[in-house]
């Protein structure tokens, strides 16, 4: 699904959320760089990096000296990657970009200062076994902070989000992508995923020394951060 749409997914994100998805992008890396003041070529991991976008943005940082960049979507990677060959940036010869699972993650214990994942974790397999392999690769006292889908706190927010702008999603991804069902799978998966305060909790029994969330758009989406 995410390959057929790989070429429409940055323009769909940014008519979708009004280009807001970028604010909170770095909003969730600035909240995984709490210890980054105090780190000296720090390594990062951005878990299912799609074209990249907090990739890059890691790369910015004067204290990141790497970024691996992992995704299960070939065609999303091949499009990050042409992005990096444009870049003017020099920072973005800190990034690699790897075909990789988040479920079996090719990486040492403890080898990561920071992780983040965006819109990423609603898609795996195994929620579970993703937290755990997390907490493997992070180092301690390191913070993972993922942006996602939320489910808003108030009834009636609630029932805008579900009755309007969730049904209108289906539509603009077949106008605008020609990908209907692509799109209602992002309704489809709501229903599955955690809400914010719940996944904040998992992170708590996988042996984190803290978690907590924050809402964005009145809990449409939200930032569930925790620290290994």
């Amino acid at each position: 699904m995410f390959a057929r749409i790989a070429k429409s997914y940055d323009f769909l994100n940014a008519v979708m959320t009004l280009n807001m998805h970028k604010l909170w992008k770095r909003e969730a890396i600035n909240k995984a760089s709490v210890n980054m003041p105090y780190l000296k070529k720090a390594k990062i991991l951005d878990l299912c990096t799609g074209t990249g976008d907090m990739a890059f943005m890691w790369a910015e940082k004067p204290q990141v000296a790497k970024v691996m960049a992992i995704d299960s979507c070939l065609p999303m990677l091949e499009r990050a990657e042409r992005r990096q060959i444009k870049s003017k940036a020099s920072n973005a010869d800190k990034i690699t970009f790897m075909e990789a699972d988040a479920l079996q993650l090719p990486f040492q214990d403890n080898n990561f200062d920071a992780i983040t994942v965006g819109f990423g974790l609603r898609n795996v397999k195994d929620l579970d076994l993703a937290l755990s392999e997390i907490h493997r690769v992070l180092k301690p006292e390191g913070f993972i902070a993922s942006l996602d889908l939320g489910h808003p706190e108030s009834g009636f927010v609630d029932s805008f989000y579900r009755g309007v702008f969730l049904k209108l999603m289906p539509f603009l991804g077949q106008i605008l992508a020609g990908d209907q069902a692509a799109y209602k799978y992002l309704i489809d998966s709501l229903e599955t995923w955690p809400k914010q305060k719940d996944l904040s909790q998992m992170f708590w029994d996988k042996g984190f020394s803290r978690s907590y969330y924050k809402n964005i758009m009145f809990g449409t989406t939200a930032i569930v951060v925790a620290q290994k």
